[in-house]
């Protein structure tokens, strides 16, 4: 049995329904969908969910949400009727519209997944099952057991239902939502409950490409993916899977397939847990993010004063700003955090570490993160250094390098200005030298 999750832009309007119930009905496995709220589309330039949000926050700043409601309401009847569907979707609305006044938060941004879900469901003539009928949360985390036992009242062998993502219901019985892009995760949770043979990604490209093609162009495709490195490219700004979504079918070990809904006879990505692969490949993919700030602190022998490293912490957690940390050395350590983060707060930053007995605190900014992702960087770890000469090559500068032993990536700082040239440096040089390199190490 497969799992199929549809995203924002496959299910945009009338002809996206189409092109997906064109894919599911070429598969009788096709029993279980996902879908996220309707998204952009060539005559809607806002998605459903950043719709209802706005509406969300007229309510509060006690102005008038109606105009936008009434756009959502059009939106939707206008999909139902293009479709010749006979859905009352107008009840739901109304009801909708009705709450709007007391509702939650969670309740009203979760309404495009439920009503896109009712429509596909109309649509594929498949059963709609609100995923608030299931699907249970203990704060944040999925409780499993009690959603398998929800769920199994509602399907059979031969079940074939459209679940909304993107939300499911806490202890109390209230709606609760994820995170943004939690549609992915939905489609991989329901995966897990069912124990599917495969989880499909339907979206609007097709699979990973190794490095992003805004930079690199005609940047290839990978084919295949192991779960860890899928979970550091995702990490590291690949926005094509959610990294949230990865461990549930990996717990599992269900293949991922990362698919195009408008072009479903393109090949995709497909993640296992072990691939084989060309043994010149070096690199599997090449990610990364921009505008971080780096922190480096520096005292003899820092490594073994645990009572100035704790005075640090303590400091640093004092701003309640997600730092990264790294050990650079014996004498040194380094913390990154994206300037965004910092919010005002870098200048307070510096001056509570001078405080704490250090030989240096050093600041560089506008730095850019970009991570090489490989498992045979972790089974060679001397790899990162020809890298890093490469990069050196190219007249590169590398602020930091980041690598522990166990790791499938090397990450290397460099200004933000080298960011797209690193990029490329590392996709165009790296896989072709990989043969020398090998033979060097």
């Amino acid at each position: 049995m497969k799992v199929a999750k549809f995203g924002g832009s496959s299910v945009a309007d009338a002809a996206q329904f189409k092109k997906v119930r064109s894919i599911v009905e070429a598969s009788a496995d096709r029993r279980i969908v996902v879908v996220s709220a309707a998204g952009k589309s060539s005559e809607e330039s806002i998605k459903v969910t950043d719709l209802l949000m706005a509406v969300e926050k007229l309510r509060d700043a006690g102005e008038d949400y109606q105009p936008t409601f009434n756009h959502i309401e059009r939106r939707f009847i206008g999909i139902r009727d293009a479709l010749g569907l006979n859905v009352a979707i107008e009840n739901d609305l109304q009801k909708i519209e009705r709450l709007i006044p007391t509702c939650t938060y969670d309740y009203l941004v979760s309404r495009g997944e439920f009503l896109t879900a009712k429509l596909m469901a109309d649509f594929l003539g498949f059963q709609f099952l609100d995923a608030a009928r299931f699907l249970v949360y203990d704060g944040h985390t999925v409780n499993y057991g009690e959603s398998i036992n929800r769920l199994r009242d509602f399907l059979s062998a031969n079940s074939r239902i459209v679940v909304p993502g993107f939300y499911g219901v806490d202890e109390a019985g209230e709606i609760h939502v994820m995170a943004r892009g939690g549609g992915d995760v939905s489609g991989a949770i329901m995966a897990n409950l069912v124990d599917a043979d495969l989880y499909e990604n339907w979206t609007d490209v097709s699979g990973i490409k190794m490095a992003d093609p805004r930079i690199v162009d005609h940047s290839r495709r990978i084919s295949e993916l192991t779960y860890d490195e899928l979970q550091e490219l995702s990490y590291m700004g690949v926005s094509v899977f959610q990294e949230e979504a990865i461990k549930p079918v990996a717990e599992r070990q269900i293949p991922i397939a990362i698919l195009n809904t408008n072009h479903p006879e393109e090949d995709g990505t497909l993640v296992e847990g072990t691939v084989r692969r060309d043994p010149n490949q070096l690199v599997t993919g090449v990610a990364g993010k921009k505008d971080y700030v780096i922190i480096s602190i520096q005292k003899y022998q820092l490594n073994k004063r645990f009572d100035v490293m704790a005075k640090v912490f303590s400091e640093i957690q004092a701003f309640n700003v997600p730092f990264e940390y790294v050990s650079s050395g014996t004498d040194s350590f380094s913390f990154l955090a994206k300037r965004s983060q910092l919010a005002g707060k870098l200048g307070a930053i510096l001056a509570a570490l001078k405080k704490c007995g250090l030989d240096r605190v050093k600041l560089e900014k506008d730095i850019a993160l970009v991570a090489a992702v490989s498992h045979e960087l972790g089974s060679r770890p001397a790899n990162a250094g020809k890298i890093l000469d490469l990069l050196n090559d190219s007249q590169i500068k590398v602020h930091l390098v980041i690598q522990e032993g166990s790791d499938i990536k090397v990450v290397f700082g460099v200004a933000n200005e080298d960011y797209e040239k690193t990029i490329k440096k590392i996709y165009r040089d790296v896989n072709l030298k990989a043969k020398k390199l090998r033979m060097a190490i």
